[in-house]
């Protein structure tokens, strides 16, 4: 049995490996021939008008629908595949739709759809408008501090977009700028923040922020303060009322710090005691202020009366 194997294997050996031979390359040249589909996609970068926005979203990626020799299809890399330029210069409001002659292939691919097929484009005018700039503080001064201003530099800025967009712009924010425990001014230079959507910001988009802390201002109540006279030397003169309240306003460390006694509280009678012994209205002066410190008096003027004195 075995010989018999042997011997059908062998006898006319060459004749058998021609017929093979001929097999493979019949096989190679049917493989080569018959078509094939596959698909790849391909990215798409769009030529925009000088003087219009697309306020639509854009088709930025489409599936594509090949054909071609199986050997062609088989070693297809989307790499070989070139982007789509897809030029809106002259477009209008509408569908646009993606035709053969955007997609360059390699030879023997052949393009059988695009998928999406067409991309819905919406213009609006290109504009442009100057806002305000509105410096964004993060974080608080340090307790008895404030922030007396914050400005920018520049204090405007442009934006550029579509139209509808750039006329809801009332201003452009800054990204913050910490101030946290500050005592002394803050400077820093920071970014605007985004623009919205189909619009952006003329130039680099940073800007200085100069913010200005000063001690924070407060008030402070003195109640029943005595009033003294002086300038009183022939007639002895006497006060209705006698005493009267004070409120201090400034900074609130430093009256917080005004000691008790402080400030005096006086009304000259140097005139009236030339005089012949009557009542007077007269003000009252406020002496040894903190600086920085405003008083209030309440109320701001008192009677002094004036007697002869007594004989001793």
């Amino acid at each position: 049995m075995r010989a018999r194997v042997v011997k059908a294997v062998v006898e006319n050996w060459h004749l058998k490996l021609v017929a093979v031979v001929l097999a493979l390359v019949l096989f190679v040249v049917v493989r080569r021939d018959r078509d094939a589909a596959t698909a790849a996609y391909a990215k798409i970068i769009y030529v925009l008008p000088e003087d219009r926005v697309l306020v639509s979203d854009p088709v930025t990626e489409v599936r594509l629908g090949l054909r071609g020799a199986w050997t062609r299809v088989s070693r297809l890399d989307e790499r070989d595949i070139d982007t789509m330029r897809v030029d809106l210069s002259h477009a209008t409001d509408g569908d646009f739709e993606f035709t053969e002659g955007l997609v360059k292939l390699p030879v023997g691919v052949h393009l059988v759809s695009i998928t999406p097929s067409s991309v819905k484009l919406r213009f609006e005018p290109r504009v442009a408008r100057t806002v305000p700039v509105q410096p964004i503080l993060e974080g608080e001064p340090a307790s008895g501090y404030r922030v007396q201003r914050s400005e920018s530099h520049p204090k405007d800025v442009r934006v550029v977009g579509a139209r509808s967009v750039v006329d809801a712009v009332q201003r452009a924010r800054t990204r913050p700028l910490r101030i946290t425990d500050a005592k002394e001014p803050v400077h820093g230079e920071v970014s605007l923040d985004a623009p919205p959507q189909h619009a952006r910001w003329e130039g680099t988009g940073v800007v200085s922020v100069d913010v200005e802390i000063v001690a924070a201002l407060g008030e402070r109540k003195l109640v029943a303060v005595p009033v003294h006279v002086t300038g009183d030397a022939r007639l002895e003169a006497t006060l209705e009322p006698a005493t009267v309240d004070v409120v201090l306003r400034g900074p609130v460390d430093v009256i917080a710090a005004v000691p008790a006694g402080t400030p005096s509280l006086l009304v000259d009678a140097a005139s009236e005691d030339a005089r012949p012994p009557s009542a007077y209205r007269k003000r009252v002066s406020v002496v040894g202020l903190p600086q920085g410190v405003a008083a209030e008096i309440r109320p701001e003027a008192v009677t002094l009366i004036t007697r002869k004195r007594k004989a001793e």
